[in-house]
């Protein structure tokens, strides 16, 4: 934990773009505004000005949540819950074994939740309606709030059967019968992947104090215009991140273990690669933000990810590296250590949607039985 925290908001200067602004004046609650998503639910589920905090971006409270979206999570759960031991890192499966009865129902209660988590890490859950401005989103980090999104994905269905099924429903009425394409990834972070996939691994305690560090570290990235680099780091671990345990690779980060279908590709596929985790070569790498990473970086620990990263000074880094990123999303260096080098072929069919990369996912699944 660090011994002093700031308790201003990181000043981004002539960089920062509001987005409270981006409605183009048609207020929070317009089309482009923060609330646009929570205003237009149906009556009873609303929230509006009221609810919104807007210096911290914080909501005042969860929208409540129609049975339909109860059931969203539930199925997201139990396909999680059954997959996950033997693929997650023991560190989430610890800290998910004291969240379990808050889950197994439905969307959780934050108040719930952080009655938990605030008296093992000092952490606290708060509401917030979107992504959030990257210094609002530092600031929360450095004094142990994590801001999770009060959404649920899947209401705007693809799949020809579930959009056939809900025709004339609106988005919070959307129901499934079991967890289709349109739950298996989503590009913007929701309420399941942002407490399913996050809180856990806050109730550990080295963690927990890696992504207060994190929080801090944005202040010297801001300052150094440096913010897609660091960002980086975040992507690679806090998201996206693979650890070694006993010699078998394991799933620590939050964006993997909320995805049923990333869940067996980073663990199963032959395509991506999987590289020892140094940080000034994370903050050199691009990254996927639609579709399945082409790399994931693996750590032997918690501890060590920890004492790589928190509470360094990455001033000499940022002063070397060059404008944008240096290396490919599917870069493999002399220089790396390679865990398992990848052929790349979901990515050279095409990616998410194309018909070979379909196949080759429905491999995975039918040998590994989702």
């Amino acid at each position: 934990m660090l011994d002093e925290v700031s308790t201003s908001i990181p000043d981004m200067g002539r960089a920062y773009y509001d987005p409270l602004v981006q409605d183009a004046g048609n207020g929070l609650t317009g089309p482009g505004g923060a609330l646009y998503r929570y205003a237009i639910r149906p009556e009873g589920y609303r929230l509006d000005e009221t609810d919104f905090i807007a210096e911290s971006w914080q909501l005042k409270r969860q929208p409540d949540y129609t049975p339909a979206e109860h059931a969203r999570w539930r199925l997201l759960f139990e396909n999680q819950r059954k997959m996950l031991p033997g693929r997650a890192c023991k560190d989430f499966m610890e800290g998910f074994e004291q969240l379990e009865h808050l889950f197994k129902d439905g969307i959780p209660s934050f108040d719930d939740i952080n009655a938990i988590l605030k008296p093992a890490t000092g952490w606290t859950v708060v509401p917030v309606p979107e992504l959030i401005p990257d210094n609002i989103f530092f600031w929360h980090l450095e004094n142990r709030r994590f801001p999770a999104g009060v959404f649920i994905r899947g209401g705007d269905p693809k799949t020809k059967k579930v959009k056939e099924a809900n025709q004339g429903r609106a988005p919070e009425f959307v129901e499934y019968t079991a967890v289709e394409d349109d739950l298996f990834y989503l590009q913007e972070p929701d309420t399941f992947h942002d407490i399913f996939g996050h809180v856990p691994m806050l109730m550990n305690p080295f963690f927990a104090d890696y992504i207060q560090a994190y929080g801090a570290g944005g202040r010297r990235a801001i300052e150094y215009n440096r913010l897609k680099n660091f960002g980086s780091v975040y992507w690679y671990t806090v998201e996206f991140g693979l650890i070694l345990e006993e010699g078998e690779l394991r799933v620590y980060g939050a964006g993997i273990l909320s995805s049923p279908d990333e869940t067996l590709f980073s663990l199963y596929s032959d395509s991506p690669h999987r590289i020892k985790m140094v940080p000034e070569r994370v903050m050199r790498t691009d990254y996927v933000i639609s579709d399945f990473q082409e790399t994931y970086f693996v750590v032997d620990s918690i501890k060590a990810l920890y004492e790589s990263t928190a509470g360094r000074d990455f001033t000499p880094i940022y002063k070397k590296l060059p404008a944008g990123f240096t290396y490919a999303t599917t870069a493999a260096l002399d220089t790396d250590v390679i865990v398992t080098e990848g052929t790349q072929e979901y990515k050279f069919c095409g990616g998410k949607g194309k018909p070979r990369a379909v196949k080759h996912m429905e491999a995975i699944r039918e040998a590994h039985k989702r």
